[in-house]
């Protein structure tokens, strides 16, 4: 009987080795430009729940004749229930109202800790 040799295909160690070791190189390269987007996307979540309340915030007034007293007053009627009022920290906004000439101060802070005010808020109305 005759035994011919087959050829085994197949990686050696070394080629395993360098493969693992740049995929590895590649994630490490990959990790902060993530997190980078995930602060972006908290980021503009605030602003988007910012102008949200800015604008259920003036439809509240438009029917009261004042701002709300409290946040939670708009959550059913004018914002659906379905808006969580926390800044990009996952802390509570600053809402501070002034029923006597209808103006209010909303705030947050971002990803990296900074206050952001709503458009809507007095601050923002002289500009």
């Amino acid at each position: 009987m005759l035994k011919t040799m087959r050829k085994q295909g197949g990686f050696t160690l070394i080629e395993v080795v360098a493969a693992a070791a740049l995929i590895g190189i590649m994630a490490t390269m990959l990790l902060p430009s993530l997190s980078g987007a995930n602060d972006r996307v908290k980021n503009a979540r605030l602003q988007n729940d910012l102008v949200t309340i800015d604008q259920a915030i003036q439809l509240y007034k438009m029917d009261a004749g004042t701002v709300p007293a409290e946040l939670t007053t708009l959550d059913s009627e004018y914002l659906g229930g379905k808006l969580e009022f926390k800044d990009a920290k996952g802390e509570a906004l600053t809402y501070t109202p002034n029923t006597t000439d209808g103006t209010y101060t909303l705030s947050g802070k971002n990803s990296k800790g900074a206050a952001v005010t709503s458009p809507g808020s007095k601050a923002n109305a002289g500009e």
